[in-house]
């Protein structure tokens, strides 16, 4: 065979060629793998990137914060007034609307008021020829032309005909539906062509402003509340916005069944609105303020382990970030920050998202910021091996050698 009549030479020259193709195909294995991940390499000596958490800080500040008694309500108008009709008939005008501001005297609604006038003219007419008449009378007795009996009976048929007279103008004026107060139209209770009776409810006016909070406290929580003491108001609507209000009128005598105070705090009514009667309130009465203080974010605190705990980030020399766990003194708190007395000082970076599962030096790094290098991983290169990968037993120097030989 032609294999055999290579001598020693062609056998050693097919030998090395085949070790040298080994050693290609386990070398492009080695770069591959080095390729790929990121962390140590068959090889060792190629430098691997340590795991950073991603993490969300923010700065402890210094700020006002207030201690408060926490309850929830619904708000109330200070006034609330059914609009009844005081006579009867068919509604031929609707003037307001829901949420339509009246003022007191504003017209609400018409009635038809075609038969009512009809009889006030009637009426008018009677009245003004009875006053006539006593005018007349009363000028003839004061020349002794007539009786004082005369005179008397004209003053009556005057008087008989002056109440109807009056009665009837209130008839014509009840045909039109007034509002009592100034506020707004709550509720629009008829439509246009009704028939409405006398004293049926009709319209409902509200008085916004100011809106009340009446809210019960606790004999405990009493002590820690006084006349026109500030309160904040949040509602669900608009949960980011506070509104301010006043302790204006506390209750003499607590309730014998639940053992609480009626406290009735006033809210005036904002410009832009975003208050209505009705609405879920949540309202704190505020008792005590520190000015200038160091507060964080209440979702920084660690939920795991003793005590209050929060992550501070800390970067090295080289702008590694690492996680450093604080012990802190809690002072007030309200619905998202926390006063801290010892353990922080403000501008230090506080973890707020990412912190639950972290332990003390864990690498972190902060969410949009590029990863940092961190420590480098170095082992010995293989006597006779590629700086590229980990060697095979010396498999490639050992082909390459082979194949220098194989070349002599």
């Amino acid at each position: 065979m032609k294999v055999l009549d290579l001598g020693h030479g062609g056998v050693r020259s097919s030998v090395s060629g085949m070790l040298l193709a080994a050693a290609v195909v386990f070398g492009g294995c080695g770069s591959d793998d080095e390729a790929g991940g990121g962390g140590r390499s068959w090889g060792g000596g190629q430098p691997g990137m340590a795991a950073a958490v991603p993490v969300r800080v923010e700065a402890a500040g210094r700020g006002d914060i207030s201690n408060y008694i926490l309850k929830n309500v619904t708000l109330e108008a200070e006034r609330w007034v059914d609009v009844r009709s005081r006579t009867s008939g068919q509604v031929v005008d609707v003037v307001k609307e829901e949420g339509d501001a009246v003022r007191e005297g504003s017209i609400l609604a018409r009635l038809d008021a075609d038969a009512t006038r009809l009889q006030a003219e009637q009426m008018k007419v009677a009245y003004e020829e009875a006053l006539r008449r006593l005018k007349r009378v009363e000028e003839m007795y004061q020349k002794n032309l007539v009786s004082k009996e005369d005179a008397e009976d004209a003053r009556t048929n005057h008087d008989r005909a002056l109440a109807p007279y009056e009665q009837a103008k209130l008839n014509l004026a009840y045909t039109e539906i007034k509002s009592p107060v100034d506020g707004v139209v709550t509720i629009r209770s008829v439509e246009l062509g009704n028939m409405v009776s006398n004293n049926q409810v009709v319209f409902s006016v509200a008085d916004f402003d100011p809106l009340l909070a009446r809210i019960r406290v606790t004999e405990r929580e009493f002590g820690n509340i006084r006349l026109r003491q500030k309160a904040r108001i949040t509602v669900e609507s608009d949960p980011d916005t506070g509104f301010e209000g006043l302790v204006t009128m506390i209750s003499p005598v607590v309730d014998p069944e639940s053992g609480t105070i009626k406290v009735t705090i006033e809210i005036p009514r904002p410009a832009k609105g975003g208050l209505r009667p009705g609405m879920f309130a949540s309202v704190y009465i505020i008792t005590a303020t520190h000015q200038q203080t160091v507060v964080i974010p209440k979702k920084s605190l660690v939920l795991e382990g003793e005590g209050n705990q929060v992550f501070v980030y800390e970067a090295d020399s080289t702008g590694a970030g690492h996680a450093v766990r604080r012990k802190v003194t809690i002072g007030f708190t309200d619905t998202d920050r926390l006063e801290v007395l010892e353990g922080i000082r403000p501008g230090e970076q506080i973890v707020t998202v990412g912190q639950e599962g972290l332990r003390p030096g864990t690498a972190v790094r902060i969410v949009g910021q590029a990863p940092v290098q961190a420590a480098v991983l170095e082992e010995p290169a293989q006597q006779g091996g590629a700086s590229g990968g980990r060697g095979w037993g010396g498999a490639s120097g050992g082909a390459t050698a082979g194949a220098s030989g194989g070349g002599q």
